[in-house]
C-alpha cells in the first residue's frame, strides 16, 4: 500500500504578509483544508526577494507553530526584478531536441547570465491551426534569488517542493473556467502588498506575463501623502467603507461624500474622505497606466486577441470600489477575482463567511497550492 502524502501547502510571501492555503482533491473537485495568514515585519522582505534571512525563517516556524497544516512540504511564489517570463515559438521537435534549443535560444532572450540561472519551459501548444510551430513558455530565475527563499523555508523546518511565478498561479486560481476556450483574452492582475502580478491569457494560456512595481502598499502612501496621515492610519483607510472613488464617488453632496447618510456620525470627516479618495484615485490611475501598456504590449504580438475581461486580486482588490474605477480607465469589464469557485467544499479553519471577505487575497496562495493538488 502506498504511503500516504499530504496535499502540499500553497504560500505566498510577500513584504505584507504570509499566506498559506492547502487543498486537497482532484478531478471531481477540490476541498479547502486549511488557511493560514501571518503579518509580516518589516525587513523581512523587500522588493520581493528576502531581505532578511533569519527574521523570515522565524516568521515562518510561528506560522506553521500557530496552524494545523497536514506536513511539511511547500509550494512558493514568486514575483520581483529577477524573474523572467519569455513566450517564444520553436519548430516541433523531440523533447531532447527541444531542450537544447531553449538552452541555446535563451541566451538572447535572457537578460541574465545563463550560469546563474535556474531555467524551465512549459510546451503550450501549437502556435495555431495547422501551425508546425509550439509556443513556449519559458521562465529563468536568478538562482541565488531562489536559494535565500529556499534556505529560510528550510530552516523554518518546511520543505520546498516547488517554485511557481505568482503570476503563472493565477491562471489556475483566478480564471474562471468558463473563459478557457474564450475568442477573447483576458487579463489577471494580483495587486499584492509591494509588487502587482499581471498575466494575459488567451485560449487558458498565459502569452504576457509581467511584474508591477507598486501594490497596496503604494496605495497607502499615496493615501499617506494626500491626506497627511501616518502609515497605519493610511492603511486603515483603504479598506473604510466609506471611502468611493470614480463614478461611485458621484452623486453625493461634496468630494464624493453622502453626507445625508453620515452626516449622523460625530467622527466623519467628509475633508478627510476627500484626501483619502484623491490620494487612492491618484493611486490607480498610475496603476491603470501601467495595465494599459501591457496590454498594448499585448495587441503588438502577432495573434493576439482583444483583451475584454479584466480579474483583480491580492489586498489591492479589497479597496472599495478599486474594480469598478480601474475598469473606467482602462474601458474594459473590470472584477473581483474569485478563486474559491475553483473548491467545491470547505472543511477549513475559516467560516464561509470570513473566506468570502479574504478570498482576493488569497488568489496566489490557491493557485500554487491547485499545482500539485
Amino acid at each position: 500500500m502506498g504511503r500516504f502524502r499530504a496535499p502540499v501547502v500553497g504560500l505566498d510571501i510577500d513584504r505584507g504578509a504570509l499566506k498559506a492555503v492547502q487543498i486537497s482533491g482532484g478531478a471531481s473537485g477540490y476541498t479547502l483544508n486549511h488557511v493560514g495568514y501571518r503579518k509580516l515585519p518589516p525587513g523581512a522582505i523587500l522588493e520581493g526577494e528576502v531581505a532578511d534571512h533569519d527574521l523570515l525563517a522565524s516568521e515562518l516556524k510561528e506560522l506553521w507553530s500557530s496552524h494545523s497544516f497536514k506536513g511539511k512540504s511547500v509550494y512558493l511564489g514568486i514575483a520581483n526584478q529577477k524573474v523572467v517570463v519569455r513566450l517564444l515559438d520553436f519548430p516541433r521537435m523531440s523533447e531532447d531536441d527541444l531542450k537544447g534549443a531553449i538552452q541555446f535560444e535563451a541566451q538572447d532572450h535572457i537578460p541574465m547570465p545563463m550560469d546563474e540561472a535556474i531555467l524551465d519551459y512549459v510546451v503550450l501548444g501549437p502556435q495555431g491551426e495547422a501551425s508546425d510551430l509550439d509556443r513556449i513558455l519559458i521562465v529563468a530565475a536568478q538562482k541565488d534569488m531562489i536559494g535565500r527563499y529556499a534556505s529560510a523555508v528550510r530552516a523554518a523546518g518546511l520543505r520546498p517542493q516547488g517554485i511557481d511565478v505568482k503570476a503563472l498561479s493565477l491562471v489556475r486560481s483566478t480564471l474562471p473556467s468558463a473563459l478557457f476556450d474564450d475568442e477573447n483574452a483576458t487579463l489577471l492582475l494580483d495587486v499584492a502588498s509591494e509588487i502587482s502580478s499581471l498575466v494575459v491569457t488567451q485560449n487558458g494560456n498565459p502569452t504576457l506575463t509581467r511584474f508591477v512595481p507598486g501594490g497596496s502598499g503604494y496605495l497607502a502612501q499615496a493615501v499617506a501623502d494626500a491626506a497627511d496621515l501616518p502609515e497605519e492610519d493610511a492603511e486603515r483607510q483603504l479598506m473604510n467603507p466609506r471611502v468611493r472613488i470614480g463614478s461611485e464617488a458621484e452623486g453625493g453632496e461634496g468630494p464624493g461624500v453622502n453626507l445625508e447618510k453620515d452626516g449622523e456620525d460625530d467622527d466623519f470627516d467628509p475633508a478627510l474622505m476627500y484626501d483619502v479618495r484623491r490620494g487612492l484615485e491618484d493611486a490607480v490611475q498610475a496603476l491603470a497606466e501601467d495595465v494599459q501598456r501591457s496590454i498594448e504590449y499585448h495587441y503588438s504580438q502577432s495573434g493576439s486577441l482583444e483583451v475584454t475581461q479584466v480579474f483583480v486580486s491580492g489586498e489591492g482588490a479589497l479597496v472599495n470600489g478599486l474594480d469598478s474605477y480601474l475598469g473606467e480607465l482602462l474601458g474594459v469589464s473590470v472584477r473581483r477575482g474569485a478563486p474559491l469557485q475553483k473548491l467545491s467544499g470547505n472543511k477549513s479553519n475559516v467560516p464561509d463567511q470570513q473566506l468570502r471577505i479574504m478570498e482576493p487575497v488569497l488568489a496566489v496562495a490557491v493557485g500554487l497550492s491547485l499545482e500539485e493538488a
